[in-house]
């Protein structure tokens, strides 16, 4: 049970490039229990994700992050910052077409093996664009993205897609494929995501991702 809320959570903050848009807000979920909330804002080369996590079960996840993502010539730089009563980290990375050419970790102890810019695969995004790329699909299902958040690869691979009405439900699997699971020592390195949107009037929004693990089920609902 502790396991498959844990890494629900984690994903919030683990994880096609964003297009221009208004902040979006979230509310986060966990069953009927109010969890926090998580947004995503993006205006020209600028994204920012950001998640405040106030009601975490024994408060154990409470704490917020802050990610940044900015376009600089070819070059795509982020900066994560993780705040709880746990810990408090800050990854950047800098990735240039796909290929991460720069990652700093702090504090050195959270560095991992894929800190090392020489064991990352290559075609990768940060979290904040691939988030981005989520919530502001146009024309279908999210195409797979493979991310690199400074300490592990993830692939966010699409399994399943189908429409009913006015609703397109698109089903990804969420793996680790390189350097460690979440939240160590449970190791944890996969989940499952489904996400609906909404496609009436010609357009598409993302009204609800539901993160699954075990028999536990965390939801992000559109708040704006």
């Amino acid at each position: 049970m502790t396991r498959s809320i844990v890494l629900c959570i984690a994903l919030i903050t683990a994880i096609a490039a964003a297009h221009p848009a208004l902040a979006q807000s979230f509310n986060v979920r966990l069953g009927q229990t109010s969890l926090g909330v998580l947004s995503f804002d993006a205006a020209g080369p600028r994204s920012v994700l950001r998640s405040t996590l106030t009601d975490t079960p024994l408060g154990v996840f409470n704490g917020t992050f802050n990610g940044v993502s900015e376009k600089t010539g070819a070059a795509q730089k982020f900066t994560g910052v993780s705040q709880s009563s746990r810990k408090s980290r800050q990854v950047s990375t800098v990735i240039d077409q796909g290929r991460a050419v720069q990652t700093n970790v702090t504090p050195e102890k959270e560095r991992t093996d894929l800190s090392d810019i020489d064991k990352v695969p290559q075609g990768v995004v940060d979290p904040v664009i691939a988030i981005g790329g989520l919530i502001n699909a146009s024309g279908g299902c999210p195409k797979g993205v493979h991310i690199y958040d400074g300490r592990r690869a993830i692939a966010l691979a699409p399994q399943e897609s189908a429409q009913d009405g006015d609703t397109l439900t698109c089903k990804i699997a969420y793996t680790v494929i390189a350097g460690p699971g979440h939240l160590s020592p449970l190791r944890i390195s996969s989940a499952r995501m489904r996400l609906s949107y909404d496609v009436s009037g010609g357009g598409q929004k993302l009204t609800q991702m539901k993160l699954g693990s075990g028999i536990f089920n965390l939801y992000l609902d559109r708040v704006q």
